[in-house]
């Protein structure tokens, strides 16, 4: 094999060293460590799929359960092996102090190990802003770029009657979905030193916004079963002043939550569509 230094290969330019080990040192340079951040309460239907899908993309995972009497126990305990946290928070423990306590958590053991964090809601799925590669290998030219956090488009994945019930895993069978461009803003992705306290992750992070949006997949209501449970039982008595008053919106307006399919666009696997073909607010709001 040929030598790069000079002296062995005065053919090779001088210009062509430095490409190639330009080159080498991107061979050696280490993969960026990637960690994902789950609050779980009651959605163990989706809770393996939300681990699988943060684990495919290469992402450590640290998971807190607040007090759930589903499922969701048990599937932690079955990923014990896989994740790089599991902690149990009794139901007392307020809702309102997870996200600060998880924040300090993460500034206290994690950011000096890590580059990126992604905390998703245990009910989403983080894309790229497209579809043509990984969301994992989007985050690698985020960890490059001069971008500290980005923003996300919710597309909403919402259950219908045309659905197929044989269909076990979540993102096969509930496909049809619509933007949700007036909902709070989704900032659910940044750079590990880019930490700061986090309010439902909507609030920036420390640093500089990306100008361009990711998208993030969101299935709140999976089934006409799973979707009356959070409603009734789940998320009741969640609202403080205007925080999370979209529950009791929706529970007033129970009729409407019964989708038909042609009301919303198709997920075949291609690009998502940023048309608006349904309105969410009219579920969501209270003035609306």
């Amino acid at each position: 094999m040929a030598s790069l230094c000079s002296n062995d290969n005065p053919g090779l330019r001088v210009d062509d060293m430095a490409h190639s080990r330009r080159q080498l040192f991107k061979r050696r340079k280490p993969q960026p460590k990637l960690l994902g951040v789950l609050l779980c309460y009651n959605d163990g239907d989706l809770l393996a799929e939300s681990i699988t899908y943060l684990l495919e993309q290469d992402h450590d995972v640290v998971a807190w359960d607040h007090g759930s009497d589903d499922s969701t126990k048990e599937v932690l305990h079955s990923f014990r092996k896989e994740l790089r946290e599991i902690r149990h928070l009794p139901r007392e423990f307020d809702f309102y102090d997870l996200y600060p306590s998880m924040s300090k958590n993460l500034l206290d053991n994690y950011v000096h190990r890590y580059d990126w964090i992604s905390w998703p809601d245990q009910d989403e799925f983080l894309e790229g802003p497209d579809r043509t590669k990984s969301y994992r290998d989007w985050i690698f030219e985020l960890v490059d770029s001069d971008y500290d956090w980005v923003q996300f488009h919710n597309f909403n994945f919402w259950w219908t009657p045309d659905d197929d019930p044989s269909l076990e895993c979540t993102r096969e069978r509930v496909r049809h979905y619509s933007l949700f461009p007036d909902c709070a803003p989704r900032l659910r992705s940044w750079r590990a030193t880019s930490t700061n306290e986090r309010v439902f992750n909507h609030n920036p992070p420390l640093g500089k916004g990306s100008p361009e949006f990711f998208n993030l997949c969101h299935y709140p209501m999976r089934s006409e079963t799973q979707m009356l449970r959070r409603l009734r039982r789940d998320r009741i008595d969640l609202r403080r002043g205007g925080s999370n008053s979209h529950y009791e919106t929706m529970s007033s307006r129970e009729e409407k939550l019964r989708i038909k399919s042609e009301q919303l666009h198709l997920d075949l696997g291609g690009e998502l569509r940023k048309d608006v073909c349904f309105r969410w607010d009219e579920l969501y709001f209270e003035n609306s």
